[in-house]
């Protein structure tokens, strides 16, 4: 018999063994199923003696249904649901049942962890939050707080991971996965300043010492764990990780630009990248938290995708035809179903919006339409969401060529073609779709030393099965009509009944001091650049003025250039304000010349115009603004709808007209800043003209999180003193 290799893959209903042929082959497949208990409402347990004796029995005929003897087996891998926390003594005995993924009884406890504004936040939206329940920090805190006898009586608190891995090895360690993408570590280092705010410094101890990259070896099976899986004792056992981070080594994503669409009752989108990025919206990014060719994940997720479908086919009284019956219906409708549009937010969003409270809604019903109307209508809006989840991500310098998919989508041929209509990208499906076994598999290979590398065993075991393409007309129908309704319904019902925020919900929003180079010294503005970094400015604010549009000339991309390069190797942010007559002509210099963010004024450029210029200059890796005067109306102009589309990162509301300093603050404009943050409370909004220590404190008062100033920063004997102050405006507002 030909070598083969043990994936295991420990979900949260049972445990999946599978034996594969170092070709991905898959030669065997056994599962065991385990309880999860609910003791309260938002709590749910399991009993991790229940995880390795599944594991077992899940093995051993997983062997006996490949007809493989235990000598031909080189090694073995297992995944798990990550953030299932589990508490142990020194024999590695549970002291209470695991605390499941699933479960919410730390959110309390999320709200401290937000709280400390560590920069080890900045993978929870750049700061902003929030901090899931589901994480391990929270979790720890939550058992130091209400079951205290229990954190200070482990000797080790870890995950499903790292118990079963202790079962079959007798090691205590970490995954390298685990730990950068739900517990705060950065390259495998931990948070200590995170754990030293939150008076638990003392989690280090509990932690695992040592954390291993995935496809390390960890060791080799005990005596009674290979009696328990029907295997030879010594046979290496690998370092898995998290089930869908698996799953993405089981697809092949394991190189910069691709993208894994894990799908089943909820979705999980992970894309590789090579550079590092945080924002608004998205989980991420993870720094080496997956494999070698994979420099940072960055993350993103929809709660509720595959059940809404089973939703509607239960509620449809459904039997084993129902979805065959849909898809050959639902395939001869149009993209946009005649009308009908779903909001899939049945149990909340988890991003871009980030929000638990958003519920879902079915709007345009006639009596013309039939349940295919309905159920093509959610298939669309799933794929829309998928859509506006990559487009947060380009926002961040991230847009995938394709997407790879796995789970229950790929057994649609309708679903399958939407998401690439909807998105624009190929969607591929590989050969195994079981990608978090396969995923083990290959790690199991490549530890037992059948490859050299994770990148020589996805090669060899990973294969297309085929890609859809999508369709042009298709695409461009989806995206002139009913990916624009999709963006619109979600801040059209955030205040109706059953969607209104919490009383306590309250947005994190990061304070951003921009002193204006209008008022610097305009021989020196390198040295007043490096000055103003110096006094902690966090960006740079670029008026560019063509005379035509403001009665004012100023300096232009050559200067930004300049500017970037003659500051060094600091990392700067320039803010660059475009008051002239065509800003597109300007924005490809401005990309080159090292420009981060690029505002234009809606006064000159808007309606379709405008949604094309932002995602011009999104394309080309920057930030996108819109500006409008202090008498222009952020409704009636359009800048609204930008909003709504999610295709601005900011709104720059002027309390002066542009062009010249030292005018007097108008606060008028503060009612516009007020509804603006209403309505869009995770948007970045700018004040620029007559803003001051005093001026700031009114404007964060409003909603704005970003604040320009001129001559109160340059013209003060103690520049730090008055960034300072204003930084601490926002922050106290928010």
């Amino acid at each position: 018999m030909p070598p083969v290799v043990v994936g295991v893959d420990g979900g949260t209903g049972g445990v999946r063994a599978g034996v594969f042929d170092l070709n991905g082959t898959p030669l065997g497949f056994s599962e065991r199923s385990y309880a999860t208990t609910f003791p309260e409402p938002g709590r749910a347990e399991q009993n991790p003696k229940d995880w390795i004796d599944g594991l077992g029995l899940a093995v051993r005929d997983a062997l006996a249904s490949a007809n493989v003897d235990a000598s031909d087996v080189l090694g073995m891998c297992v995944d798990t649901t990550c953030c299932s926390v589990v508490a142990l003594d020194a024999n590695g005995e549970a002291l209470m049942p695991c605390v499941l993924w699933m479960d919410v009884r730390a959110s309390e406890e999320t709200r401290e962890v937000l709280a400390t504004s560590d920069d080890a936040l900045r993978v929870n939206c750049d700061g902003r939050g929030p901090v899931s329940a589901e994480w391990m920090i929270p979790k720890a805190l939550w058992m130091k707080k209400n079951r205290r006898e229990v954190y200070d009586g482990a000797s080790m608190i870890c995950e499903y991971q790292d118990f079963i891995n202790l079962k079959l090895t007798g090691r205590f360690c970490g995954s390298r996965n685990n730990v950068g993408v739900r517990w705060h570590f950065d390259a495998g280092e931990p948070p200590r300043t995170m754990l030293e705010k939150l008076e638990m410094s003392e989690l280090l101890l509990k932690w695992p010492r040592e954390i291993l990259d995935m496809g390390s070896v960890i060791g080799g099976l005990t005596p009674v764990a290979a009696a328990n899986c029907g295997l030879l004792e010594g046979t290496p056992v690998i370092q898995g990780g998290a089930d869908a981070f698996v799953g993405m080594v089981g697809l092949g994503v394991i190189e910069p630009g691709q993208m894994a669409l894990i799908t089943g009752s909820s979705h999980l989108h992970l894309g590789v990248t090579d550079e590092e990025f945080h924002a608004a919206g998205i989980f991420g990014t993870y720094r080496a938290a997956l494999v070698e060719s994979a420099p940072f994940v960055v993350e993103g997720g929809q709660t509720s995708t595959g059940s809404v479908v089973r939703w509607f086919k239960d509620l449809c009284g459904g039997g084993d035809e129902f979805y065959d019956e849909m898809n050959r219906e639902a395939s001869a409708l149009p993209p946009g179903c005649e009308g009908v549009t779903v909001l899939d937010h049945f149990q909340g969003n988890r991003t871009p919006h980030v929000d638990p409270l958003s519920r879902g809604a079915i709007s345009g019903l006639t009596l013309k339409h039939s349940r295919a109307h309905v159920y093509r209508a959610i298939l669309e809006s799933v794929c829309c969401g998928t859509r506006l989840i990559f487009e947060t991500m380009e926002r961040g310098g991230y847009a995938p060529k394709e997407v790879v998919i796995a789970g229950g989508t790929t057994r649609s041929e309708l679903w399958l073609q939407i998401g690439a209509d909807v998105t624009g990208l190929p969607h591929v499906v590989t050969e195994c779709t079981d990608a978090p076994a396969l995923g083990c598999a290959i790690l199991a290979a490549v530890g037992a030393g059948a490859f050299k590398s994770i990148r020589d065993a996805v090669n060899a075991m990973v294969r297309k099965s085929r890609v859809i393409m999508p369709n042009v007309e298709a695409h461009a129908a989806y995206s002139r009509y009913v990916y624009p309704a999709y963006l619109r319904m979600y801040p059209s019902l955030r205040d109706v009944l059953g969607c209104k925020r919490a009383p306590e919900r309250t947005t994190k929003r990061r304070a951003i001091v921009c002193p204006s180079l209008l008022a610097a010294d305009q021989g020196a503005l390198a040295s007043e650049v490096n000055r103003m970094l110096d006094e902690g400015a966090d960006w740079l604010h670029v008026d560019i003025m063509d005379g035509h549009f403001v009665p004012n000339l100023t300096i232009g991309p050559p200067v930004v250039a300049d500017l970037s390069r003659r500051v060094g190797p600091r990392d700067v942010f320039f803010d660059c304000h475009l008051s002239v007559n065509n800003p597109a002509t300007l924005v490809p210099a401005l990309a080159k010349a090292g420009a981060s963010s690029v505002t234009f004024h809606i006064e000159v450029v808007n309606g379709e115009r405008a949604a094309e210029l932002c995602r011009t200059i999104r394309s080309l890796g920057m930030r996108v603004a819109v500006a409008c005067k202090p008498s222009t109306s952020c409704e009636s102009s359009g800048v609204y709808d930008l909003c709504e589309a999610g295709l601005v990162d900011m709104v720059l509301c002027l309390s002066v007209e542009p062009g010249f300093g030292g005018q007097k603050f108008k606060p008028s404009v503060l009612d516009k800043v007020r509804s603006l943050r209403s309505r869009f409370p995770d948007i970045d909004i700018q004040m620029d003209g007559g803003v001051n220590p005093t001026t700031a404190v009114e404007c964060a008062a409003a909603g704005a999180n970003v604040l320009v100033a001129g001559s109160a920063i340059f013209s003060a004997p103690d520049p730090a003193h008055v960034i300072s102050l204003l930084r601490s405006a926002i922050e106290n507002a928010h």
